[in-house]
């Protein structure tokens, strides 16, 4: 018995369907016959070449006896290895290294023991694999672990994006106090900060760009000095402060100043934000900023704030791409429009991109059952032939090897921007709502795009090495495409929904 190492479910289940198929097409290949046909056709074909050679050929018989005693013993070792049942299928999912795929953005494989196997036959069918292809099998697997292993280690930026979009505020009545307090208190503060006309580094205009702004809740004159506009639960009367207020007084709830009503411990916004977020999720961006005391603050402000829309932070620069150096009116005029598009367009583009990810490897798995049920067919008909079957081997090592292809994709997609601008702003950005939201949307159809393009370098590479199994793997390409056009649909209509049926 053999163990099998799958990556999941779905492909133990389509290797462990593959195999039972392939095992009953070769016992019937056996007892009809069809299996013999090869060696019939060498002992005649070989027949046929001394007969047309003639008889001035002396030693034509021990010349064909020769050729065909070494096509024997090649033919035969063909079958033994890559077509006679050897191991006793039983799949195993690995175990993922779950801190590694937190902190670095790559499944991988952990070490240790796995645990017991959880398919070993379907239908009561137990499936048997050649030696062969259970040798192929065990090093397509390990070197596809092994490179990815070898991916860089680093946060994935991008699950802590995800898991903050799936993040929202529940809570009806809280929405309506972060509106009010946005009303009552933000407002006003940002209006008085303005008509005093004081200069403001860029920091600091940043931090003034959100609600629960430091400059707003710690300088005098702003939220100490504005209040809610109504009495708020949890906020009891204050004689001093309430007595010539409305519809409150003594055992009930007061009006609270914007700066208690926002940083209170139990009762403030702040903290009931921070209730409403999973605290998995908290606990993750903890551990990936470690050094940032204001990760808590970067989170509340992506939950209170628009979808957050920068990449680097940084307006000023041409980072990238070819558009002109000089900065002009008609480029900025291009590049608002660009962005008004790329925003339209960024909806279905991220629908797609989501069904092509979760499509990919039940497409793999797919693929992979149907070359391992083609594999008796393929060998009969080359003769059982080494070449073929060293082809066939390359080709299940390449489509067991886009599991690798992916992992980098998704980790480009989760750090490409802090590749291009190593820093905290660089890397805060992706939580705080700061600037230029173009370079961003650009970026994610760059490496979304990634899952495919990367894939197809692949298939390009094999044509290099003269390896014929480009249609093969190029088949995860259409087939991904489909389930991205698919989710791109569904996300065109949720694009059309939320905008009243306007295109």
């Amino acid at each position: 018995m053999a163990t099998f190492a799958v990556n999941d479910y779905m492909e133990g289940t389509m290797l462990t369907l593959g195999w039972v198929i392939n095992n009953g097409v070769w016992d019937a290949m056996t007892s009809t016959g069809i299996a013999v046909v090869p060696f019939i056709a060498l002992v005649a074909g070989e027949w046929f070449r001394a007969r047309q050679e003639g008889d001035d050929e002396g030693n034509k018989g021990v010349l064909s006896l020769n050729r065909i005693e070494s096509r024997l013993y090649v033919m035969l070792l063909v079958v033994a290895f890559t077509c006679v049942p050897v191991f006793t299928l039983n799949v195993n999912p690995v175990n993922v290294n779950q801190e590694h795929a937190e902190q670095c953005g790559t499944v991988m494989m952990s070490s240790g023991q796995w645990g017991e196997s959880t398919m070993t036959s379907i239908d009561g069918q137990q499936a048997r694999v050649p030696m062969w292809w259970a040798l192929t099998h065990s090093l397509s697997k390990g070197l596809t672990n092994v490179a990815i292993s070898k991916i860089p280690c680093s946060t994935d930026y991008q699950s802590v994006r995800t898991a903050l979009d799936l993040e929202s505020i529940s809570d009806p009545g809280l929405k309506r106090e972060i509106g009010e307090f946005q009303l009552a208190c933000f407002g006003p503060a940002r209006n008085k900060l303005f008509q005093s006309g004081a200069g403001l580094e860029e920091a600091r205009g940043m931090d003034v760009d959100w609600v629960g702004s430091d400059y707003f809740l710690d300088t005098p004159g702003y939220y100490d000095s504005f209040y809610a506009p109504r009495p708020m639960p949890g906020f009891p009367y204050n004689a001093d402060r309430d007595q010539a207020r409305p519809s409150t007084g003594p055992g009930q709830p007061g009006y609270p100043s914007c700066r208690e009503w926002w940083s209170d411990g139990s009762e403030g916004l702040a903290a009931r934000i921070q209730d409403q977020v999973d605290t998995t999720v908290w606990s993750r961006m903890q551990s990936f900023f470690p050094g940032t005391s204001s990760a808590e603050e970067y989170m509340i402000r992506r939950m209170v704030s628009p979808r957050s829309g920068a990449a680097n932070g940084n307006t000023s620069q041409a980072s990238v791409g070819y558009r002109s150096l000089d900065g002009g009116f008609v480029d900025d005029v291009t590049s608002a429009a660009g962005m008004v598009g790329n925003a339209v367009a960024t909806i279905p583009f991220q629908a797609g991109m989501d069904s092509l990810k979760q499509s990919l490897p039940m497409i793999q798995g797919i693929l992979l059952m149907a070359i391992i049920i083609c594999l008796p067919f393929v060998l009969v008909a080359s003769g059982y032939s080494v070449k073929v079957a060293g082809t066939a081997m390359f080709g299940l090592f390449a489509i067991f090897f886009l599991t690798f292809w992916w992992e980098l994709a998704r980790w480009l997609d989760s750090n490409l921007v802090d590749l291009m601008y190593d820093s905290d702003a660089a890397k805060l950005s992706w939580i705080a709502g700061v600037e230029n939201a173009n370079d961003k949307m650009v970026l994610k159809f760059v490496s979304g795009m990634m899952f495919l393009v990367l894939p197809g370098v692949w298939i390009s590479a094999l044509g290099w090495a003269g390896a014929k199994v480009g249609n093969a793997i190029g088949g995860v390409s259409e087939a991904g495409r489909e389930s991205k056009g698919a989710g791109q649909k569904g996300g065109d209509m949720a694009q059309k929904g939320a905008s009243g049926g306007k295109a």
